[in-house]
């Protein structure tokens, strides 16, 4: 019984010990990730309970894609994008510090060259914003207090906030052909200071755009799914694809007239 004991203890502290390396199967082999606390663990060996969004995003991305992944987090969406877009490029946006933290290391884990990293937030205007953050333990990190909602970030950090169509024009960045978005009800900003670049006014659309949204938390936006809907519908898109999880939607939208299987 001594003996069982020492070696369930000796399991349990395994387990309990950050941070460590998991490490999943990816497209051309494993990838690895980083993880310093039970939440980013989570995060990666759970998928974040998104494995099926993550699944059907990564099976549309070609080897030269060029993917923004917008409220990258630790970097899982990025690290199996980067794995599948080996002659393109991923550009991951994460405005919290700690987060962006994790995310440049689990980058630089898996010796990826086809990632830039971008350290602020995608909005509808040029300025600095507060951020509610704790941390990359804590819940996703949002733009808007988020009232009645157990363990909704209270910490605040100031950040850059800027528009992708801004960014764009000015050449900082370059033209995407694939969008992810996962934003927190931010979402809403993030596509009205992209309306430029979603009908086609400076160069190419993406020709997919993969969208978490949060209709119990766009109303902090004051705004609303229904916005959403219509903005997407106004520059030329159309839902191809739709799953609900829990107070979550996650959708695939394709200009309108285009043939995907998903």
């Amino acid at each position: 019984m001594g003996l069982s004991m020492r070696g369930l203890w000796k399991f349990l502290k395994r387990q309990l010990q950050y941070p460590r390396v998991i490490r999943l199967e990816g497209s051309g082999g494993i990838l690895k990730f980083k993880v310093f606390n039970p939440t980013e663990k989570y995060r990666i060996t759970e998928y974040g309970g998104e494995r099926e969004f993550l699944r059907r995003f990564i099976s549309e991305i070609t080897d030269d894609d060029c993917v923004f992944d917008i409220g990258a987090s630790v970097g899982l969406m990025t690290v199996f994008a980067a794995a599948q877009a080996t002659r393109g490029m991923i550009i991951a946006f994460e405005p919290d510090p700690e987060t962006c933290s994790r995310l440049k290391k689990n980058v630089a884990i898996n010796l990826f060259s086809n990632v830039r990293i971008v350290p602020w937030a995608v909005g509808d205007r040029e300025e600095e914003a507060t951020l509610y953050s704790d941390g990359s333990s804590g819940l996703a990190p949002t733009l808007r207090e988020q009232p009645g909602r157990p363990g909704a970030p209270t910490g605040e950090v100031m950040v850059q906030m800027r528009t992708l169509d801004k960014a764009l024009e000015q050449g900082r960045l370059p033209l995407p052909s694939i969008l992810k978005i996962d934003v927190e009800g931010a979402e809403i900003i993030c596509l009205k200071g992209a309306i430029k670049l979603l009908q086609g006014k400076l160069g190419r659309k993406p020709r997919m755009i993969f969208i978490e949204l949060h209709p119990t938390f766009l109303p902090n936006f004051e705004s609303s799914d229904e916005e959403v809907y219509r903005i997407l519908h106004d520059a030329g898109y159309r839902a191809e694809w739709r799953m609900e999880r829990k107070d979550q939607i996650h959708l695939c939208y394709v200009p309108a007239g285009t043939t995907v299987r998903l």
